[in-house]
C-alpha cells in the first residue's frame, strides 16, 4: 500500500470514529443492557411464582379479557405478542373495519395482560429499566430521527471496522501479542485499541451491518418498490406477510375459539413456540387466525415457521414449514438473530455483553490516542488547552453511564407500587438527570484519572447494593430465587455481583501514571521542584 493511500485510510478510520465516538459509545453500553431486557424486567417485577412458558398462554382467555375491557371486536385485527421470560402479553388492537362502528371503536388501543392473574395494564403502566436502556441504545427518546441517527451512526462505525482493519493489515498478526504496559501512555492506548479490537472485529462487524439494516431498514425499502411497481401492500405482504390485511366481511354469530387453533400448530412442529399471534377481522365471516413463531435453535437457526387458518372453517389457507426457509425471510431472520443473540440462551447474550463491553473500550481508548497525539510541544497551548477540555468532556459523558445505570436499577427496585404509574417520569429523572449532573461533576473536576477512578469506584459500591435492594423491597434473596428456580431474578442479582467486583478491583488497581522525567542537558535551563519552593537556575555551559 503507498504511503498517499495509507494515509487516507487512516485519516478517514480517525475522523469517522472521533465523530461518533460519544453516539457510539452510549449505543453498545446501552445495547449490553438491552439484551437481558425480559431478564431486567423480571428482576424489577420480582414475581414470586415460576414464569409461565409462552406455550401455556390461554390465548381464549386473554381475548375474553379484551372484551371484559369493554373493547368491541368485531372488526379488528389482534395482535398478541407473548414475552419471553415475563407473565405477560402485548396486546395491539387495530381499529374496527366496520363502517357503522363508532370513533372509539376504529382507534388503536395498545396494552399488556398479565397471563397469571389476566389483568391488564397499560403499556407504560410499569416502565422497566431493561426498556430504557433498550430504547436508549437506538436513540428511542430523540422523537422521530432516534432510529435513523442510530443507523447513520452505524453506517460511520462500518466505515471506522473497515479502515481500522485496512490500516492494521500487516501487523495484525505482530501486534495482535504486543502489549507495554510500561511504555509511554501513548503506546498503552494504541496496544490496548488494536488488541482488543482486533478480538472484537466480528462482533462488531456483525453488529455494524445488522444496524444499518435495522436502523435504516426504509432505506432498504425504497429499491423494493421499484420491483413491485410501488404496490406497497403486495411489498408488506412478502417482506412481512403477518401484517397483510383483509377486507371485513358479514358478521357472525359463533366466534371460533382460538386455543384450538394453537393447539394443533403445537402439535404439528415439535419444540415450536410462538411468537405472535394474530387474529384478522374478528367477528367475520373470513376471520383468519395466523401463529407465526420459532422452533429450537438447535432443531434450525432459521427455524421461522408460519400458519394462516380460515377460522370459521378450520382450513389452512396458507403455511411455512419452519424447517423450510426462503431466501428473504432467510436474511430477515438471521439479520435479527445475530442483532439480538436471542438462539443460544443467557450464556450466548453474557458473551454477546463481554464483546459490547470491550467494544466501549476500544471506543474510549481510540479517542485516549487521538487525544495523546496531540499533546505536541510544537502545538500552540490554545489548542492543547482545547484537547484537554475534550478528553474530559468525553470520559465525563461516557465513563460516568456506568454509576447512573447502577443507580437506576436500586431506584427502580425501591419504587413503591403504589406509584408504578409513575415510574417512566421517575426513571427517566434519575437516569438522565443523574447523567447530567454526574457529567457536569466530573467536567468540573477536570481530572481524567479522577473521572476514570471514581466512575469504576462508585459504580461498583452502588451495584452491591442492588442485590441488597432487591432482597429488602420484595423478599427475593440469593438463596430464595435459587431455591424457588427463579433462574430470571437470580441471574440478575449474581451478575451485578460479579460485574462490581470485576469493576471495583479494577478501580483499586488504577493509579495515576507519573509523567517521565526528562534529562536536562548542560547550557539548557534546569527547573527543580521542592515541596516549598521552585528554583530556577541557569546551569554553566560544558567547557
Amino acid at each position: 500500500m503507498s504511503k498517499r493511500d495509507y494515509n487516507v485510510f487512516f485519516h478517514t478510520h480517525t475522523v469517522s470514529g472521533i465523530v461518533i465516538s460519544v453516539a457510539l459509545y452510549v449505543i453498545f453500553f446501552a445495547g449490553a443492557f438491552a439484551l437481558i431486557k425480559d431478564e431486567i424486567t423480571a428482576w424489577e417485577k420480582g414475581n414470586p411464582t415460576a414464569v409461565e412458558n409462552r406455550v401455556d398462554v390461554n390465548y381464549d382467555k386473554v381475548v375474553e379479557t379484551i372484551e371484559c375491557e369493554g373493547y368491541n371486536l368485531y372488526g379488528r385485527d389482534i395482535r398478541l405478542m407473548p414475552s419471553d421470560v415475563k407473565q405477560e402479553v402485548l396486546v395491539i388492537l387495530q381499529g374496527s373495519k366496520d363502517s357503522l362502528a363508532t370513533k372509539e371503536d376504529k382507534g388503536r388501543a395498545y396494552f399488556k395482560i398479565n397471563t397469571e392473574t389476566y389483568e391488564t395494564s397499560g403499556y407504560y403502566d410499569y416502565y422497566s429499566m431493561g426498556e430504557l436502556l433498550f430504547r436508549l441504545h437506538f436513540f428511542s427518546q430523540i422523537p422521530y430521527i432516534g432510529m435513523y441517527l442510530a443507523g447513520l451512526v452505524a453506517v460511520f462505525f462500518l466505515f471506522a471496522i473497515v479502515t481500522g482493519v485496512v490500516v492494521h493489515w500487516k501487523k495484525i498478526i505482530s501486534n495482535f501479542y504486543v502489549f507495554r504496559p510500561a511504555a509511554k501512555l501513548k503506546t498503552v492506548w494504541t496496544d490496548a485499541h488494536t488488541v482488543l479490537g482486533m478480538i472484537g472485529v466480528p462482533f462488531q462487524f456483525v453488529y455494524a451491518v445488522t444496524s444499518c439494516f435495522l436502523g435504516l431498514s426504509i432505506l432498504a425499502l425504497l429499491p423494493a418498490n421499484f420491483l413491485y411497481n410501488g404496490d406497497q401492500e403486495k411489498l408488506m405482504a412478502d417482506v412481512l406477510p403477518m401484517m397483510k390485511t383483509y377486507p371485513l366481511e358479514e358478521k357472525i354469530e359463533d366466534v371460533p375459539k382460538v386455543n384450538q387453533f394453537m393447539q394443533f400448530t403445537l402439535d404439528k412442529w415439535e419444540g415450536f413456540t410462538a411468537e405472535e399471534v394474530h387474529i384478522k377481522n374478528y367477528g367475520s365471516s373470513n376471520m383468519k387466525f395466523l401463529v407465526e413463531g420459532l422452533i429450537r435453535a438447535e432443531d434450525g437457526f432459521l427455524g421461522k415457521g408460519r400458519i394462516v387458518y380460515e377460522a370459521t372453517s378450520g382450513k389452512i389457507t396458507s403455511i411455512k414449514d419452519p424447517y423450510e426457509s426462503s431466501y428473504m425471510e432467510g436474511v430477515r431472520l438471521v439479520i435479527y438473530r445475530l442483532h439480538f443473540g436471542d438462539y443460544g440462551g443467557l450464556a450466548l447474550k453474557m458473551v454477546y455483553f463481554i464483546m459490547a463491553i470491550i467494544t466501549c473500550f476500544v471506543i474510549i481508548s481510540g479517542v485516549l490516542i487521538w487525544l495523546e497525539a496531540r499533546k505536541k510541544r510544537n502545538m500552540p497551548e490554545r489548542k492543547r488547552r482545547f484537547n484537554r477540555r475534550v478528553g474530559v468532556v468525553y470520559l465525563a459523558l461516557c465513563l460516568s453511564m456506568y454509576p447512573i445505570t447502577a443507580i437506576s436499577f436500586v431506584v427502580s427496585k425501591l419504587i413503591p407500587e403504589e406509584h408504578n404509574l409513575m415510574r417512566m417520569d421517575i426513571l427517566y429523572w434519575t437516569f438522565f438527570g443523574g447523567w447530567l449532573l454526574a457529567t457536569v461533576f466530573f467536567i468540573l473536576k477536570k481530572d481524567n484519572f479522577y473521572t476514570n477512578k471514581y466512575c469504576l469506584l462508585s459504580g461498583s459500591i452502588v451495584g452491591f447494593f442492588i442485590p441488597i435492594s432487591n432482597g429488602i423491597s420484595s423478599g427475593n434473596w440469593i438463596w430464595v430465587t435459587y431455591m424457588n428456580h427463579q433462574h430470571e431474578i437470580l441471574f440478575i442479582d449474581v451478575f451485578w455481583i460479579v460485574v462490581s467486583v470485576i469493576t471495583f478491583i479494577t478501580a483499586l488497581k488504577v493509579k495515576r501514571k507519573e509523567e517521565p522525567q526528562r534529562k536536562m542537558k548542560k547550557g539548557k535551563i534546569s527547573i527543580e521542584l521542592d515541596k516549598e519552593k521552585m528554583t530556577i537556575a541557569a546551569m554553566e555551559p560544558a567547557k
